[in-house]
């Protein structure tokens, strides 16, 4: 089975690839950014959440959607 970047798994496997590298190449932010959009737009908001705790994305600059920030 082939994966491909439209299923979830293939948005995964580019999140994957790029993770190490945020910071490091260029474009890897912006990479994993497109991949998590399209995560919420195809498949909704709490897998993009998922995928972010999942990957630890939260160490790489993304906001813990795990923390609910409280606004003043």
């Amino acid at each position: 089975m082939s994966v491909t970047p439209e299923t979830l798994a293939g948005w995964r496997a580019v999140i994957r690839k790029e993770v190490d590298w945020v910071d490091i190449k260029p474009y890897s932010h912006n990479i994993i950014g497109c991949a998590l959009r399209a995560i919420a737009k195809d498949h909704g908001q709490e897998e993009a959440n998922k995928t972010i705790v999942d990957f630890k994305l939260y160490k790489k600059g993304w906001p813990d959607p795990r923390k609910k920030e409280v606004k003043p």
